[in-house]
């Protein structure tokens, strides 16, 4: 039978599009499994991602091949087309040696199955690490200048960068839901109330129009329990924080290293005065950040620490539970309530809810439910161990009578030993006498 491969193609935005385009790593591997004979049991690639992530899509494609036994072998260009980092790459490749499959560089004629060439893996495995990391330092540098510079990759909402000039300019109808939060806010009305206000009106959502621009959001959309885009207290808040209605470039606000983020202070943001066409003015944007610090609500040390706290989820839209103090006929209780419906209301989740009493009665039964399993397993155990404690003086003896039995033994395997050994050199003697 012949052996089932998968062809496998990475392509990331510092690599040369002439030298490794998918369509040219394909093409290598194919030819080299038809000059095998091999069978080509499918393919999968991925294209602008790094090697240092192990987070794609083509990799989770070809893992679901590996689990339904289609295939005995992967084929790559070379081995940093499956990764770049050391560790991960080595790991995946140990995880793809248990499930019997092999990885093969056709250009470099390494296979993971011949042990004479781990040694080349490794070495592989540390060029190719060094490179994604020297390669990492001179991008973020370069990215670093071009924020100095006055970098926009995407605009806040309000705004849109036009791809032929890449200038930043007004987008009329996100511009006027600006103003029109903004206008809102200022006339005392909560971003929970403006939220509202703003489906009611049905105002496209940052979301939304990122949707209708690009085909897609690659960032996870607020939306009704029927699929459509909302406006949420965390929309309209970001908005209000965001000084590029001013006209102001904050850049630099983290930098990003094998995949740890670290935040920069804001002393040492970029800050580009008139970068962006002026949606609110100064004074407007100011005003309203006076009005958010005088009713933000300081963190209380002294409040009550609820036990669930940060530990419940909505099954349905994700949001954490909260704790929240209700009182009925002069009793106050704890209880859980999904924050995504606290926040936007019924049209974003329905009212999930339950009783910090319900919780502690669920915990305890389970705790129970413990304590009985770890019971019944020390009862398993002590019996065991009594079983042992029974068989152990009988089995130490069998064990003491064996090694008798050994030594006697050795002992006459060693007296047979030296009897050949003098009957050789007596039959040697008695030649020589004859000779003489």
């Amino acid at each position: 039978m012949a052996m089932r491969v998968w062809l496998y193609a990475r392509l990331s935005n510092d690599d040369d599009p002439a030298q490794n385009s998918l369509q040219n790593q394909q093409a290598i591997c194919c030819a080299f499994a038809e000059k095998q004979g091999w069978t080509i049991a499918g393919s999968s690639s991925d294209d602008n991602i790094s090697g240092m992530n192990f987070s794609r899509r083509g990799l989770d494609t070809l893992t679901a091949a590996l689990q339904v036994k289609q295939i005995d072998a992967v084929l790559v260009k070379d081995l940093s087309r499956l990764g770049r980092h050391r560790t991960q790459t080595a790991l995946f490749i140990d995880y793809l040696r248990q499930q019997q499959v092999r990885v093969i560089s056709v250009t470099e004629g390494v296979d993971t199955f011949c042990e004479e060439d781990d040694l080349m893996i490794g070495v592989r495995g540390l060029m190719n690490d060094y490179y994604a990391k020297d390669i990492g330092k001179k991008i973020r540098a370069g990215y670093r200048q071009k924020q100095k510079e006055g970098l926009v990759i995407t605009p806040p909402f309000g705004y849109w960068k036009d791809r032929n000039t890449n200038q930043v300019v007004v987008q009329p109808e996100a511009a006027e839901t600006v103003q029109l939060i903004y206008a809102l806010y200022l006339q005392g009305c909560g971003q929970k109330e403006i939220a509202r206000r703003l489906n009611s009106l049905g105002r496209k959502t940052p979301a939304q129009i990122r949707t209708e621009r690009l085909g897609y959001d690659s960032q996870k959309p607020h939306k009704t329990r029927d699929g459509q885009f909302l406006w949420t207290y965390a929309s309209v808040r970001n908005i209000l924080v965001e000084e590029s209605y001013t006209g102001v470039l904050n850049n630099h606000h983290r930098e990003y290293n094998n995949g740890k983020t670290k935040h920069i202070d804001k002393a040492d943001w970029y800050r580009h005065e008139g970068f962006f066409p002026v949606i609110i003015g100064k004074q407007e944007w100011e005003q309203v950040q006076r009005l958010l610090k005088q009713q933000a609500h300081p963190a209380n040390g002294n409040q009550a620490k609820h036990r669930y706290a940060g530990l419940l989820t909505c099954r349905e839209c994700g949001n954490a539970f909260i704790p929240m103090i209700r009182c009925w006929n002069g009793k106050s209780r704890v209880e859980y309530v999904c924050r995504g419906y606290h926040r936007n209301g019924k049209a974003y989740c329905a009212s999930h809810r339950i009783h910090e009493e319900v919780l502690d009665e669920a915990v305890w039964d389970y705790t129970e439910k413990l304590r009985e399993q770890y019971a019944a397993e020390l009862k398993k155990v002590t019996q065991l161990q009594k079983q042992w404690a029974l068989r152990k003086p009988v089995l130490d003896a069998h064990c003491l009578t064996l090694q008798k039995e050994i030594l006697r033994l050795e002992q006459e395997i060693d007296g047979i030993v030296m009897e050949k050994l003098n009957c050789d050199r007596l039959s040697s003697v008695h030649e020589i006498s004859a000779e003489i």
